[in-house]
């Protein structure tokens, strides 16, 4: 697996692969026996074929799951008028919170977009 990992052209199903892979390990080492592991990271495999399937999907290198879990948290904690104390509770500028909305906004507005359209 870990050649697979090292291969920046890996594609369609050798990715999907990968991914069930990943999971596959990280639930064992959660305490799921291997067998319900791998059944419930091939679900979820073909759940992001299905979802993205025929696309191009940019995954960033350098942004983890709980930076984006604190931006949706300042996201959900904005009231259009606490700017500053945003900025002071995370420790970050105005002109962060003010970028981090504008992004969560922007991504807010395409899931919306992406579950209007007809399957």
């Amino acid at each position: 697996m870990e050649t697979m990992k090292n291969d920046k052209k890996l594609r369609g199903q050798g990715f999907l692969l990968l991914i069930a892979d990943i999971n596959t390990e990280a639930l064992i080492e959660s305490g799921i026996d291997p067998e319900n592991a791998r059944k419930i990271s091939l679900q979820a495999a073909d759940s992001v074929r299905k979802a993205f399937g025929g696309t191009s999907v940019y995954l960033p290198r350098l942004f983890s799951l709980e930076v984006s879990k604190k931006h949706w948290e300042i996201f959900n904690n904005f009231d259009g008028t606490n700017t500053f104390e945003l900025a002071k509770k995370y420790d970050l500028s105005i002109r962060q919170i003010e970028k981090i909305l504008k992004r969560c906004r922007t991504e807010e507005r395409q899931k919306r977009t992406r579950e209007a359209k007809p399957a």
